[in-house]
């Protein structure tokens, strides 16, 4: 009988969590040129004669199809994470619990602020610096026009965008290090040039081959990693004053 409800509940889950992801493609499809729209926009507002071609007559319809898929495939694997991690709470102790709900929030945080990041400053650095290839320093009169193509862009956006959140969930084992050390202020220290080498090596990773978008991205890094120190030492001193 146990098993006959485990296997309800996870049935009418799976009918959830495929009723949102086809909600939200279904509604993503009625906004699909405001979301083009939103990722064209960076680079939109720096090159006012910047526009797209498309060479098959289905080739806008596959492109809105591909856009609307990916914004329901976001919703979708943190929409199972959460049904996941609901279905086992039951049988969790509660600080396992707890941990639990630390890292999923810790995710989401790291989601969103890479996604800001992305957007607002990776990606239009990115196309910034390979578009400037197209003009000659030394022959002037000679220039290369570029003509984007429209299914090209988007797959540009998508496969950049998934290596971006990949690299920013990774400093989840950065937080759950120093949540596991967080009493041991002498090994944060260090530790601490480490972790500035990675950040740079980082920085290289992710970002265009400049130095500018290195550098930038790097002390972005480092000022949220000594936050993060600074919490830490804030919230051990408030609970020894009040120990």
């Amino acid at each position: 009988m146990k098993i006959y409800k485990y296997y309800l509940e996870i049935k009418y889950r799976i009918l959830m969590l495929l009723l949102t992801w086809f909600s939200v493609v279904l509604v993503s499809y009625c906004f699909k040129e405001l979301l083009l729209f939103l990722i064209i926009k960076p680079n939109e507002l720096k090159y006012s004669l910047f526009y797209f071609i498309f060479t098959d007559v289905k080739e806008v319809f596959s492109v809105y199809i591909t856009l609307v898929l990916f914004i329901g495939n976001q919703f979708l694997v943190y929409y199972f994470l959460y049904h996941l991690l609901i279905f086992i709470a039951l049988g969790l102790y509660k600080f396992e619990y707890r941990y639990l709900i630390f890292i999923f929030k810790t995710s989401m945080f790291f989601f969103f602020f890479s996604v800001f990041i992305y957007n607002k400053l990776l990606f239009p650095l990115s196309w910034e610096f390979f578009l400037s290839f197209q003009n000659f320093i030394l022959l002037k009169s000679f220039i290369l026009h570029f003509e984007a193509k429209l299914s090209e862009y988007l797959t540009f956006y998508i496969t950049f965008y998934y290596i971006c959140i990949f690299y920013f969930q990774t400093f989840m084992v950065l937080v759950l290090f120093f949540d596991y050390i967080r009493n041991e202020l002498e090994i944060i220290k260090n530790f601490r040039k480490i972790f500035y080498y990675s950040f740079v090596i980082f920085s290289t990773l992710i970002t265009p081959p400049d130095v500018l978008s290195q550098f930038i991205l790097s002390l972005i890094i480092i000022f949220s990693y000594e936050m993060l120190i600074f919490y830490i030492i804030i919230k051990k001193v408030i609970k020894n004053n009040f120990n």
